[in-house]
């Protein structure tokens, strides 16, 4: 499974972490996205209910051990031998905001869950965060842009430094970010 996605998210909610609010009045244009998916499957080895661990046996003989979610429901239901397929899709959208309410800060979240129904668990997790900030600075000599989010200001290094020119002070930033988790149980 990604670990860079989830520090990635936590780095940014620092950053901009607030209440929520609305937002009117703007137009957006898209800086930059990013997809990454990740698949774990096999054989079910060992799976313990109290801490929510379960080890799976990969095709190449490898073992993976996998925390579950409380939102998976029916843990007991998944027995040595099963056959479990995970897939972690992580998803970023990287915004220019512009317009009357631009740079307004805070975030938005959520987590929903979709059960397919069966004998053995299966269904999807899906959590989303939207992030806003503000563009206070930016350098395209150093090709970095400053932006302050809700409790912080940070510096963020700029790669296609043609960017740059799309940016100015007061621009709003919009950060979404889209997780989701589907796995599917099988007897084997």
């Amino acid at each position: 499974m990604s670990k860079q996605t989830v520090v990635i998210a936590a780095a940014v909610g620092m950053l901009f972490a607030a209440p929520t609010f609305a937002q009117v009045d703007l137009k957006t244009e898209p800086v930059a996205a990013d997809a990454v998916q990740t698949t774990v499957e096999g054989e079910v080895m060992v799976v313990n209910p109290d801490t929510r661990l379960m080890t799976l046996k990969t095709a190449d003989g490898s073992f993976e051990v996998l925390h579950v979610p409380p939102e998976v429901k029916r843990l007991d239901a998944i027995k040595i031998g099963d056959h479990v397929t995970v897939t972690e899709t992580s998803t970023a959208l990287i915004e220019l905001q512009s317009g009357r309410d631009a740079g307004a800060m805070g975030m938005m979240g959520s987590t929903e869950t979709e059960r397919v129904p069966g004998k053995k668990p299966a269904g999807s997790i899906i959590d989303t965060l939207t992030l806003y900030g503000k563009v206070v600075g930016v350098n395209k000599a150093a090709g970095t842009v400053t932006v302050k989010g809700a409790q912080s200001t940070r510096t963020f290094n700029v790669e296609n430094k043609e960017l740059l020119d799309q940016l100015k002070v007061g621009d709003g930033v919009v950060a979404h970010f889209r997780n989701v988790i589907t796995g599917e149980v099988t007897v084997k």
